[in-house]
C-alpha cells in the first residue's frame, strides 16, 4: 500500500485515508471490496464495513464464494461487519454497539436509492441504471442529505470527516456539495477531490443490486467537515494522491 513520511516515520496509507486516522464506518459497500482494500492497508481493527442489504441477499447479487471469501478476509483482518443498515437512517439501524462520535471519517461511495420504503427493488437499480427522472434525482439527493446528517452523529468533534463520491456528471443534480446546508449544523462542505479508484487495491465499484461494475473516471469524493474552522484534514494532506478540485 502507499505509504507517506510523517515526522521522520513511514505510516501506511491508502487513498485518502492513513494509520493516524483509521476509524472509518463506510456504508452501502456493495461487495464491500472498499472495505476490505482500507482493512488490507491500514489494518481492519478500526473499520466497521456496513450494507443496505442482508447476507443472504449479497449472495444472491454477488455470488456466494464471493461474499464468503470478501466478508471472510474481512473478518480475518479484524473489522466488524454488518448488514440491514440504512445508511439515510444511522440512528435506526446501526446496533447500540455501535458508538456515535467514534470515527474519523464516515464513507458512503456512489450513494443511491435502490429500494422504496416497504423495502420493494426499484425498478432503474434492478437495470443497473443510473437516476434519471425528476422523482429519482430528488430522492437521491434527499437520502445523501440524510447520510450527512446521520453520519455528523458517529464522526468525532472538531475534525471529523463524511465523504461522499459520485460522479461529476451527476453532481449539478444532486447538489452534493450543499448536502449539510440545512441537516447538519456544524456541518460544511471543504471541497472535493479526485477519486482515484486505483488507489484501493482490488476494490470494484458495483451497482446496488445486480453484479455490474461501472466506469469512474468523472467521479469526486466530496469531503464535509465538522472541525471549527471549516478546514479538512484530509484536503490539507500534502499526498500526491490528493488532486483538489473546486466545487463550484
Amino acid at each position: 500500500c502507499a505509504r507517506a513520511r510523517d515526522g521522520g516515520e513511514r505510516r501506511k496509507r491508502i487513498g485518502l485515508y492513513d494509520a493516524r486516522r483509521a476509524r472509518v464506518l463506510a456504508v452501502g459497500d456493495g461487495d464491500f471490496t472498499f472495505s476490505r482494500a482500507v482493512a488490507r492497508a491500514l489494518g481492519g481493527a478500526g473499520v466497521t464495513a456496513t450494507s443496505h442489504e442482508t447476507r443472504a441477499s449479497l449472495d444472491a447479487i454477488y455470488g456466494e464464494r464471493a461474499m464468503e471469501e470478501t466478508l471472510g478476509e474481512l473478518e480475518r483482518l479484524g473489522a466488524r461487519v454488518i448488514h440491514g443498515v440504512d445508511a439515510g437512517n444511522l440512528g435506526e439501524t446501526l446496533p447500540e454497539t455501535v458508538e456515535r462520535g467514534t470515527f474519523d471519517a464516515a464513507i458512503w461511495n456512489f450513494p443511491c436509492v435502490a429500494r422504496d420504503a416497504d423495502g420493494s427493488a426499484r425498478e432503474a437499480a434492478l437495470g443497473g441504471f443510473d437516476a434519471r427522472s425528476a422523482e429519482e434525482l430528488e430522492a437521491n439527493r434527499a437520502l445523501v442529505e440524510r447520510f450527512v446528517a446521520g453520519a455528523s452523529e458517529y464522526v468525532v468533534k472538531n475534525g471529523g470527516e463524511i465523504h461522499v463520491t459520485h460522479k461529476v456528471g451527476m453532481q449539478c443534480d444532486w447538489g452534493i456539495e450543499s448536502a449539510a446546508a440545512t441537516t447538519a449544523p456544524g456541518v460544511v462542505c471543504a471541497g472535493a477531490v479526485v477519486f482515484d479508484r486505483m488507489s484501493y487495491p482490488g476494490y470494484r465499484p458495483m451497482k446496488a443490486l445486480v453484479a455490474k461494475s461501472f466506469p469512474v473516471t468523472d467521479a469526486r469524493t466530496f469531503v464535509f467537515t465538522n472541525a471549527e474552522d471549516g478546514a479538512s484534514i484530509t484536503l490539507a494532506e500534502k499526498s500526491k494522491l490528493v488532486s483538489r478540485v473546486n466545487t463550484q
